[in-house]
């Protein structure tokens, strides 16, 4: 049985990918797990907590999606399992967690604003890290900096989630095949 504290970290993570960290309440939580607003504080005094032990969840999964991009060639099957990673967002209409923290990120208290700038980097740092390798193979030709391209990559595996919630619903489908173009031998 789940712990009372990985159910209200596993709903939240839900709830930002739906709504955003303002979207939802303590009430929200109470009454999606059936349980009362206090024992969520318990475990989280404040949301700000809450939001900082979502980040030290999220920072983990980062990484072990890292990993498992590790196990994958370099070079466009790598890019594509970056891009994949993110599919169960698309099919159910949610953002990214990092993007959705990031879109309310100028209303938290600075120690929360540090740690979804953290996230942030992570996640920029690991798309970089299978630009530059798959440069290093030879499968991905592009010029510029991996990390400098990263942000664009970034920008566009997360942006379209949020247009993949409107018709036709295929922007996800869209922006791989694109993104595959781009790294193609001219």
């Amino acid at each position: 049985m789940m712990s009372t504290y990985d159910s209200l970290l596993d709903l939240a993570d839900i709830l930002i990918q739906e709504n955003g960290f303002q979207g939802f309440s303590y009430a929200d939580l109470a009454a999606g797990l059936g349980i009362r607003k206090a024992s969520i504080h318990y475990h989280f005094p404040t949301k700000t907590e809450l939001g900082l032990a979502y980040c030290e969840r999220k920072e983990t999964r980062l990484l072990q999606m890292e990993e498992k991009l590790l196990s994958v060639p370099a070079g466009k099957d790598r890019l594509d399992a970056y891009i994949d990673a993110f599919a169960y967002c698309a099919q159910k209409g949610q953002m990214c967690g990092v993007h959705a923290m990031l879109s309310d990120s100028n209303l938290f208290e600075s120690i929360l604003q540090g740690a979804v700038s953290q996230l942030a980097h992570t996640d920029l740092r690991i798309i970089a890290d299978v630009l530059r390798t798959g440069r290093e193979s030879g499968e991905l030709k592009f010029t510029g900096e991996p990390a400098d391209l990263a942000i664009i990559i970034n920008c566009a595996v997360k942006g379209t989630l949020m247009l993949n919630r409107v018709p036709p619903h295929n922007a996800c489908e869209r922006m791989k095949l694109a993104v595959q173009k781009m790294f193609s031998c001219p």
